[in-house]
C-alpha cells in the first residue's frame, strides 16, 4: 500500500498542469482535487473536533462522531493518492496508446532518449507529457 501511495505522489508530481488534458483523461481534475484536499482537509478535521469540544452537550456522545469525521477528512487526500497510484501502474488503453507512440516518436526525433516500454503505463505517459512540456512548453498543448 505504501508503494501505491508513493506511486500516486510520483504521478501527481509528474503529470503536467495543463487544463487541456482534462478533455482526454480525468486525472487532471483528480490531481487538482487531491492538492486542494491536502491543504483543506487537515484544517477541516481540526475544526470538526474543536467545534464539538466547545459545543459539546453532556447528554450526547458527539465527540466520537467528530473524531470519526476528522479521521475521514484526513484520509481523503490519501484515498486520492491511492487511486492515482493504482492509475499510474495500470496499462494505457488502446485509445491513448496511439497518442503515446506518436509523442514518443516526436521526442525521439528531437534527440531525447526514451526507453521502449512493452506495455506502457499511465506513469510512462505522464513522463512523456512532462518531457513534452519541458521541451516544447505550451506550444505542444495548444496543438491538442
Amino acid at each position: 500500500m505504501y508503494q501505491t501511495l508513493q506511486a500516486g505522489q510520483r504521478y501527481l508530481n509528474t503529470y503536467p498542469n495543463q487544463k487541456k488534458l482534462s478533455l482526454f483523461m480525468p486525472d487532471y481534475r483528480l490531481i487538482r482535487l487531491v492538492k486542494i484536499a491536502s491543504r483543506i482537509m487537515p484544517a477541516f478535521a481540526c475544526f470538526a473536533v474543536v467545534w464539538q469540544y466547545f459545543f459539546n452537550d453532556p447528554e450526547q456522545a458527539v465527540l466520537a462522531n467528530a473524531i470519526i469525521t476528522a479521521l475521514f477528512a484526513i484520509s481523503i487526500p490519501y484515498q486520492g493518492l491511492f487511486w492515482l497510484g493504482r492509475r499510474a501502474k495500470s496499462p494505457l488503453p488502446l485509445n491513448l496508446l496511439e497518442w503515446y507512440e506518436t509523442l514518443r516518436q516526436k521526442l525521439i526525433s528531437e534527440q531525447h532518449k526514451i526507453a521502449l516500454q512493452a506495455v506502457p503505463s499511465y506513469q510512462d505517459f505522464a513522463n512523456l507529457l512532462h518531457l513534452a512540456e519541458q521541451t516544447w512548453g505550451e506550444a505542444y498543448f495548444n496543438e491538442l
